[in-house]
């Protein structure tokens, strides 16, 4: 390698990214109260990126977007510039005050704190360039659609304008918007229409779900039936986790008899919540919704039972009541199909039960099994191993 070309070309790369760094959006590291008068003294609005740590678009657009030149260029002429964590300090108090749900955030406000424009989610750079210019202009920011909205404006292409406006700033007001514009059509099932509620809905417990609900013949039949239960179950998730990624199983069963008929709304909820109880890595709850769930619920398959059979050794479940419930799912599965995995699955079974000798027995078919298919059985191997060391 030629070093000193390397060494040069390095050089030149940071020097170029040191360069972009200088040429991006300035964030002051002002607190809030010098920013404010700060705001207030150039007569600018305050730009806030509200971000959070974890958030991956806040991380993409520190990288890609707010280093840039052209949007350097905008947003320093035009805006008092601040980044605040939602997480910690005064990002805490302003994200309560502002309905901040949703990173990144991008809040513009006047020195007295009213909120002129937002949005919500990654902004590409030219689309982070027109947000700033909408900001500025009084005729097409929020402020100015909220001003014609408490007016009494309801013509029609307005309300569904603003609807979008709404929605994208992510602060969960859109759907209000959105049932005013339908209040002025005497057809809801107009294409256009039909378009409108599809796109806008965003809330399990609003008029528009309920719409698509009682009408979902007319829906599948415009979008298709796997877009439309596709966009309900999507709803559904939205609704039932939080950010950490729990979810609340009573809004599930909540949800599922809403959507759906009792017993298909009893097996979504049972299969969701074996799903998640292994995603969870919860043994015990994994087990008993398992046992639960294929008692109502037999597979044609009986293969399946010896996944999940798999799973209780897996998940090193030890209640000997729902061992011996998944060994006679393994017995049936080998009855059915005498292959390497069942066996595989009964003896991982067996040995969680203690049962060394027919655990032996059951993985040496398994791996003789997996040799003549010519199969891997490393895994196999190693379950040997554990039995022999019992």
């Amino acid at each position: 390698m030629n070093y000193p070309t390397f060494l040069i070309l390095l050089f030149t790369f940071l020097s170029l990214s040191i360069f972009a760094q200088k040429e991006g959006i300035k964030f002051t590291h002002q607190n809030w109260n010098q920013v404010i008068i700060q705001a207030a003294k150039e007569d600018k609005i305050i730009f806030i990126d509200a971000y959070t740590d974890w958030c991956q678009p806040c991380k993409k657009m520190d990288k890609q977007v707010f280093p840039q030149k052209l949007v350097g260029d905008f947003y320093n002429k035009n805006f008092v510039n601040v980044k605040l964590n939602m997480e910690k300090g005064i990002g805490e108090e302003l994200k309560k005050k502002y309905d901040v749900f949703f990173f990144p955030t991008f809040l513009f406000l006047t020195a007295d704190g009213t909120i002129v424009h937002r949005i919500a989610g990654y902004q590409s750079v030219p689309k982070l360039l027109e947000l700033g210019k909408i900001a500025i202009d009084p005729s097409k920011r929020l402020s100015a659609f909220e001003k014609r909205f408490e007016n009494g404006d309801r013509d029609p292409k307005f309300l569904m304008q603003y609807t979008g406006v709404r929605k994208a700033a992510m602060d969960g007001t859109h759907n209000a918007i959105a049932e005013e514009y339908l209040n002025t059509q005497k057809d809801w099932t107009t294409k256009e229409n039909l378009k409108f509620i599809f796109k806008q809905v965003d809330d399990t417990d609003s008029k528009l779900f309920d719409y698509i609900l009682e009408n979902r013949a007319i829906f599948e039949k415009q979008f298709k039936v796997s877009k439309v239960a596709g966009k309900i179950e999507n709803l559904i998730y939205q609704k039932v986790y939080d950010d950490q990624g729990n979810a609340s199983l009573e809004e599930l069963d909540r949800l599922f008899n809403k959507v759906y008929e009792p017993k298909i709304a009893k097996q979504a909820s049972s299969r969701f919540k074996l799903n998640y109880f292994l995603e969870k890595k919860s043994s015990e709850k994994y087990a008993k919704e398992a046992v639960k769930y294929y008692e109502k619920f037999p597979p044609k398959d009986p293969s399946e039972l010896s996944d999940v059979a798999y799973n209780f050794y897996d998940l090193d479940v030890s209640d000997k009541k729902m061992l011996r419930k998944a060994l006679t799912w393994t017995k049936k599965a080998v009855k059915s199909d005498d292959s390497s995995f069942n066996y595989e699955a009964m003896a991982a079974v067996y040995y969680k039960l203690g049962k060394k000798r027919k655990a032996k027995k059951a993985i040496k078919k398994a791996i003789n099994k997996a040799k003549k298919m010519k199969e891997d059985y490393s895994e196999m191997q190693k379950l040997l191993e554990k039995i022999k060391a019992m």
